[in-house]
This record gives C-alpha cells, sequence and structure tokens, in this order.
C-alpha cells in the first residue's frame, strides 16, 4: 500500500511538471512571435539571411547588439541597437530574439552544428547581465574547414 501512494506522489509530482514546463514553452514561443513582429527584427533578419549563405562562427545576442561572426571569410559584424534607432531589448526580449532566429534559421537549431549558450557577465556597475549565443561546433568547424576545395589554417602552415 505504501508503494502505491508513492508511485500516486511521483505521478502527480510528474505531471505537475509537464504542465509548467508546456506553459513556460508557449509563453517562450508567443514571445518569440512577438519579436518577429517588431520593427528590430524586420532590420535584423535581412542582414542574418545574407550574411548566412557563408557559414557563421558565432551570434551573439548581447545587451546593446547582435554580433555575427563569420567563419569564412573571417568577418564581423555587428548590429548596435541603438544605432538603428532601437531601444536595447529586455532580458526577456534578448532570449525570445535568440529563439525566434532559431525558428527562422533552422541550422541554428541543429545540435550537431551550433551549441547555444546563455551567458553571463557583470556590468560596471556590478549588476549581472545576461546575453545568448549561438556557437559553431569544432566537428562542424573542422569539417567545413578541411572539406574540398577549402584550405584550413592547419594546411597553410604546413
Amino acid at each position: 500500500m505504501p508503494w502505491v501512494l508513492v508511485c500516486v506522489g511521483v505521478l502527480a509530482v510528474c505531471v505537475v511538471l509537464r504542465l509548467m514546463l508546456r506553459a513556460r514553452q508557449e509563453q517562450q514561443h508567443s514571445r518569440a512571435e512577438r519579436v518577429r513582429r517588431t520593427n528590430l527584427y524586420a532590420r535584423l533578419y535581412p542582414l542574418i539571411r545574407d550574411l548566412s549563405v557563408q557559414p557563421l562562427e558565432q551570434l551573439a545576442v548581447l545587451e546593446d547588439q547582435v554580433v555575427i561572426r563569420l567563419l569564412r571569410p573571417a568577418r564581423e559584424v555587428r548590429f548596435h541597437y541603438e544605432e538603428q534607432g532601437f531601444d536595447p531589448p529586455t532580458p526577456e526580449m534578448r532570449f525570445a530574439l535568440a529563439q525566434a532566429l532559431a525558428g527562422d534559421f533552422p541550422f541554428l537549431a541543429d545540435p550537431a552544428r551550433y551549441l547555444f549558450r546563455s551567458r553571463r557577465h557583470q556590468l560596471p556597475n556590478g549588476q549581472r547581465s545576461r546575453w545568448y549565443e549561438y556557437l559553431l561546433t569544432l566537428q562542424e568547424k573542422e569539417r567545413l574547414l578541411n572539406r574540398p576545395g577549402s584550405r584550413s589554417r592547419i594546411q597553410d602552415m604546413n
């Protein structure tokens, strides 16, 4: 009899956790959809679309900008929110922006190709800030650099 109560209790906890997870996922999806309808996203999307014809080494959604680093040709493009006429996004909007980008550029959501990381750093005023990045995996980077017709740095050094 006590085992039955334990099993029912564990099952109830699992159901509650699953419902909470589903509600959180729906909230994140809703925020990503709202971000897609913003002027900021309308201006950022074509830039990333045009740059993504080359392999992206990193895409970082920071407090004050989005940084896009290309693998080859090695290049960095910065989209400063304020320079583009936008207020810096809130932490929730930064996460939603990162999620919307992965939804619209599926290669970012591929765990074999990109790692998604949440990062924190200390601001000069002592507060901590969170930002998000998609980073090309080492395996994918090696594959891209060593594919036929491409010369890697290792080959250039020999």
